[in-house]
C-alpha cells in the first residue's frame, strides 16, 4: 500500500471509529455503502444500519472535527426507474424517490440527510452516480460476476432477456469525475455523474461485449434465466448537463473500457477466486 494511505479498519456507525478517522482531514469523500440489490431483499436492516445510520454518524463526526468539505457518494437509483429522458438533480425531492429497493431507499434516505445538513451550512455535495465498473470490484456484482465465470468455463447467468438498461461507468472515471467536483464544485449542491453511453446499453449488449472481450461466443456463453427480482427497474437515465457545464465529461468507450477490466481479472484470479465463492451464496 502507498506510504500516503493509512487504513482504518472500523464500523462507520462507531462515532469513536470515525472520528480517529476524519480527525486532522480537510476532505471527506464518503463511499461506505451496502450495495447490493439482492442481499438488501434478503436483509434491509443492515442496509439501513450502514446506509442510513452509518451516513448520520460520519457527517456528523465530519462537522465536528472541522472538515471543510463533505462529497457523499449517492446513486441514480434514488430517482428509479424511466421510460424515457432523463432525471435531473432537481426531480429528486426531499422525502420522495421512486426508489423501489430496499438499498435504493435506504440511499435515498441518505441523500436526504445529507441535503438537510447542507440547509443547515455545512460543507457538503452529493453525487448520484449510475453503475459502476472495473477492477477491483467484488465478484457479487453483475459485470465482474459475469467475467469470472467466463475465466472457470461458467456461462453469463443473465436475468430475463437481458433488456434492462443500465448506464455503465468506468470507476476510474468516476474517481476523476469526484475529484474533479471538489475541487470545482459548489458547496450544498448535488451533480448527477453518468457515461451517456450512446447508443444505451442493454445487460444482454453489456454481457456480449464481455464475450468478445473474453474471445467467446455470445450466443454459446450467455444462458437466460428468470429473473429473480420482483419489479426489475427496467431503464435508469440521468441527465449531466449541470457537470458537463461545470467541465467534465467521461470518455464514452465501454468497449475499450470492458477490455480493460476483462484483463484485469483475467491476471488476477488469485485475487477474486476466494471472494467468488462467498459472493455466489447471495444467488
Amino acid at each position: 500500500m502507498d506510504s500516503k494511505v493509512e487504513l482504518i479498519v472500523g464500523d462507520i456507525c462507531d462515532r469513536e471509529s470515525v472520528k480517529k478517522a476524519v480527525k486532522g482531514i480537510d476532505w471527506v469523500v464518503h463511499f461506505a455503502a451496502e450495495s447490493h440489490v439482492t442481499r438488501s431483499e434478503k436483509d434491509p436492516d443492515i442496509f439501513y444500519r450502514t446506509n442510513v445510520e452509518g451516513t448520520k454518524v460520519m457527517i456528523e463526526e465530519s462537522i465536528k472535527t472541522g472538515v471543510k468539505k463533505f462529497l457523499m457518494i449517492s446513486t441514480d437509483e434514488v430517482y428509479g426507474s424511466i421510460k424515457k429522458g432523463a432525471y435531473k438533480e432537481e426531480d429528486k425531492l426531499p422525502g420522495d424517490s421512486q426508489a423501489s429497493s430496499a438499498y435504493a431507499k435506504s440511499k435515498s434516505l441518505a441523500d436526504d440527510i445529507a441535503m438537510d445538513f447542507a440547509k443547515q451550512g455545512c460543507p457538503i455535495i452529493v453525487t448520484r452516480t449510475t453503475n459502476n465498473f472495473g477492477p477491483w470490484q467484488f465478484p457479487e456484482k453483475a459485470l465482474p460476476r459475469w467475467i469470472t465465470n467466463l475465466c472457470i468455463g461458467k456461462k453469463i447467468p443473465l436475468w430475463g432477456e437481458g433488456l434492462q438498461i443500465r448506464d455503465w461507468l468506468f470507476a476510474p472515471e468516476n474517481a476523476q469525475a469526484i475529484e474533479f467536483i471538489l475541487e470545482n464544485g459548489t458547496l450544498g449542491e448535488v451533480y448527477n455523474v453518468a457515461a451517456n453511453n450512446m447508443p444505451e446499453l442493454t445487460n444482454r449488449s453489456v454481457a456480449e461485449m464481455v464475450c468478445t472481450a473474453m474471445g467467446k461466443e455470445p450466443d454459446e456463453w450467455i444462458d437466460h434465466i428468470p429473473d429473480p427480482r420482483v419489479d426489475h427497474d427496467f431503464r435508469y437515465a440521468i441527465d449531466t448537463t449541470k457537470l458537463e457545464k461545470l467541465g467534465w465529461m467521461p470518455q464514452r468507450d465501454p468497449e475499450k473500457q470492458i477490455t480493460q477490466t476483462v484483463e484485469w481479472y483475467t491476471h488476477n484470479q488469485k485475487w477474486w477466486k476466494k471472494r467468488k465463492e462467498e459472493a455466489e451464496k447471495i444467488y
